[in-house]
Parts: structure tokens; sequence; C-alpha cells
């Protein structure tokens, strides 16, 4: 249970920051194809794992392995500090 919520959560986390980045860049007025794809793909991620989690009865069989699992906790804090990083700076 415990790895499904931190590589569900992740998974959230990261279409949440590539959809918030999208959506900011079109309503900013840059009107192109990599802030469009971000933003549908972002979104697409976010409902796909809020999906996965609440609608699954049994969410631990759609888990990868502990190494992926791990890996992708790791690359979230990681988006979450640059993303952090380029407001501050």
């Amino acid at each position: 249970m415990g790895k499904s919520i931190l590589y569900h959560g992740s998974i959230t986390v990261c279409g949440g920051i590539l959809g918030f980045r999208g959506l900011n860049s079109v309503i900013s007025g840059e009107v192109s194809l990599v802030p469009i794809l971000l933003s549908i793909s972002g979104i697409a991620m976010v409902f796909s794992a809020v999906s996965e989690a609440v609608l699954s009865s049994n969410s631990s069989g759609s888990i990868p392995d502990d190494r992926i699992v791990w890996s992708t906790v790791v690359l979230t804090l990681i988006a979450v500090i640059a993303g952090m990083w380029s407001v501050i700076a």
C-alpha cells in the first residue's frame, strides 16, 4: 500500500508540474506545440495516476519494481526542487 501511494503520488506530482508549466506558457501567450503537448501530457498523467489509484481494486499489480518506484520518487523530488529553484532565482 505504501509503495502504491508513493508511486502514484510521484506520477501525479510530475504530471502536475508538467501541466502547470505548459498551461503557464499557453496562458502567457506562447502558443506553440511544446507547451500545448506539455499541458496535455501533464493533465493526462494526473488523471491516469489518480484513476489507477482510486478505481483499481488491486493497484499493487500495476506497481513496477522497487527500484523504479524509488527512482520515480527521487526524480519527482528533483523536479520539485528545480521548480522551486526557478521560481526563487
